[in-house]
């Protein structure tokens, strides 16, 4: 055998039915990681067995999919649609969820902003402002992390700076504001020592 001729990839005997499922979305491994927010080699350690599906990959893949997340524990991937999941379920889930990928962040920024107005509201009156919003400056990165979007927001940055808007900034960061004051405690504390 030469040192060009590859050998073709062997596949365990006991694949996971999720590369089935994937198989039938048509899109790749690295594809479907990132329409569900999992790394390329989390899936491909999902679709060889060797680590169980979380609940929040499970609802992702409902999302892409159509597939009842408690049907993994059976091993069996079934359709909301109400049979084993197939490429014919599976086309008709994507006629379900036509539009989504521009409505849903329509949705996010219209009535869900006014939600998270009144939880912040409710958060400073429970005293838990600085701690929500730790975990909500959190979150903002998970999601960024999670689904690669640091060049998409660049290139918005971009365009809102090229339109003379500007970009906000603190709402990525930490509060500058509770540094300056933690600087001037330190130095109280260093002067009076």
């Amino acid at each position: 055998m030469s040192s060009k001729t590859r050998r073709p990839t062997r596949l365990p005997a006991k694949i996971h039915p999720l590369h089935h499922v994937r198989q039938i979305t048509g899109l790749t491994q690295e594809q479907f990681a990132q329409r569900i927010g999992i790394s390329t080699p989390l899936l491909r350690n999902l679709e060889l067995g060797q680590r169980p599906i979380t609940a929040r990959a499970a609802r992702a893949i409902y999302l892409l999919t159509g597939i009842e997340p408690s049907s993994w524990a059976k091993k069996t991937p079934f359709s909301t649609l109400g049979r084993k999941f197939d490429s014919e379920t599976f086309n008709l889930w994507q006629m379900v969820c036509q539009d989504e990928n521009e409505a849903a962040p329509k949705r996010v920024t219209g009535r869900r902003m006014i939600a998270l107005e009144l939880i912040g509201q409710a958060m400073a009156k429970g005293q838990k402002g600085i701690v929500w919003e730790e975990d909500f400056r959190q979150f903002l990165a998970e999601v960024v992390q999670r689904y690669n979007l640091e060049a998409p927001l660049q290139e918005i940055k971009r365009e809102l700076e090229q339109r003379g808007e500007t970009w906000p900034e603190d709402a990525f960061a930490a509060p500058k504001e509770v540094a300056k004051r933690a600087t001037a405690a330190a130095a109280i504390l260093k002067f009076k020592n």
